[in-house]
């Protein structure tokens, strides 16, 4: 009799192949918004931690999280002077100016930095083809001039200048953006093109392999003067990198003596899943409410079977099957149809998930963990959604049921 729910399922193929697909649905909502909310966040993290430094100095004041810092903020004096206080556990300070820039449909967090310290923000990534803006520092040098020169001190104002046409001189190299493989290939940017962005237009000189800081780098003389009121005296935050065997607890405590926030690269990760977190109980509320659907109408195709075969399981019990054997049944066709969708689902999710890092710039995700989540997941509400149907078999009257017309 082991074979009595395949053919049930098989008599109503229709119904049957509907509730396998609103499970697959189901699952493969769960595995693929899982892996959509996590894997991005976590490709943001993985793309910071792989920038050669060990510290990251922001502005006191500005919070403890440095996942939405942009913009002036911290003035570029600092590095020297923790060169100068601290140049014997200090190796190398790298001044970064960050900016919102939207490139290939997306808001892209570009990071303007100076040419001499652009491989450590890639992580030590060359060049897959061109060259990097102003390769031999003419235009900061240039732009320097401009604003600084003769100055009493060191803060900055406007200059009356076309900016335009100035910085994209070609003996200045301003306005050029280096991006990486994956926007190149989503925004179909080559070498050489121009862009719109930030009402100027841009000229792609390189492109470098994914994975570094930042999907898009500019000269961080540009980002200042252009995104930053017209200063190139501040930076967004300072990347420190230690010298071998320096305990980077120990760093931080000494370095924070300059009156600035001082937090450890390696905490990047917990600060992005903390200040983001509320997106993965979203998700999830999303999974479990999607999931209840699906398993409800499991549910209710489960009944309906039932309540239509009510003379077949009365003539079973007749037989002497029992209300064990009747729960059997019941349970084995809601597993069966659960393990068709959570297949399907699973298989669905992986095209599925392609075609999201193909169309967008986030990334999906799929583990094996959260794959036997979803299997799980998928047992339980299959166990519970045969539960009333099954104890509505068992109650089935056998001298009403075989006395009906």
């Amino acid at each position: 009799m082991a074979y009595l729910p395949l053919a049930n399922i098989l008599h109503h193929k229709v119904r049957s192949l509907l509730s396998a697909l609103g499970i697959g649905c189901g699952i493969c909502m769960l595995v693929t918004l899982s892996g959509l909310s996590r894997g991005s966040l976590d490709e943001v993290a993985d793309r910071w931690e792989s920038v050669d430094a060990d510290l990251i100095v922001y502005p006191r004041g500005w919070g403890q999280n440095v996942t939405t810092l942009s913009g002036i903020g911290l003035s570029d004096r600092y590095a020297g002077k923790i060169l100068e206080d601290h140049g014997q556990i200090v190796e190398r300070v790298t001044p970064v100016f960050l900016w919102p820039m939207r490139l290939g449909g997306q808001d892209q967090l570009a990071a303007g930095v100076d040419p001499d310290h652009w491989s450590s923000l890639t992580g030590g990534r060359q060049l897959l083809s061109g060259r990097l803006f102003d390769p031999r520092g003419k235009f900061a040098a240039w732009l320097q001039r401009r604003l600084l020169e003769g100055r009493a001190d060191d803060e900055s104002a406007p200059a009356e200048f076309n900016t335009q046409a100035e910085f994209a001189d070609p003996d200045h190299c301003g306005l050029e953006l280096v991006i990486d493989t994956r926007l190149a290939a989503k925004a179909d940017l080559k070498l050489h093109d121009t862009v719109r962005v930030a009402n100027h237009d841009w000229k792609i000189v390189g492109i470098v392999p994914a994975g570094g800081m930042s999907r898009v780098f500019l000269p961080r003389r540009t980002a200042q003067f252009l995104f930053g009121s017209g200063s190139i005296t501040q930076s967004t935050l300072l990347f420190v990198k230690l010298r071998p065997g320096v305990d980077r607890d120990q760093a931080a405590r000494q370095i924070r003596r300059i009156g600035q926030e001082v937090v450890q690269l390696r905490q990047y990760r917990a600060m992005l899943q903390q200040r983001f977190g509320i997106m993965f109980r979203y998700v999830d509320v999303v999974n479990a409410m999607a999931l209840a659907v699906a398993f409800l109408f499991i549910m209710n195709t489960l009944y309906t079977m039932v309540l239509q075969r009510t003379r077949e399981i009365a003539i079973l019990k007749s037989c002497g099957a029992t209300g064990w054997f009747l729960v059997r049944q019941v349970l084995g066709e809601s597993m069966i149809l659960t393990a068709v969708g959570t297949a399907f689902g699973i298989a669905v999710s992986l095209p599925v998930g392609w075609v999201v890092e193909a169309l967008t710039l986030n990334t999906v995700t799929i583990t094996w963990e959260w794959i036997a989540i979803a299997v799980g997941a998928a047992a339980a509400g299959a166990t519970l959604s045969a539960t009333y149907p099954a104890w509505r078999a068992t109650r089935v009257d056998v001298v009403e049921a075989l006395t009906l017309e």
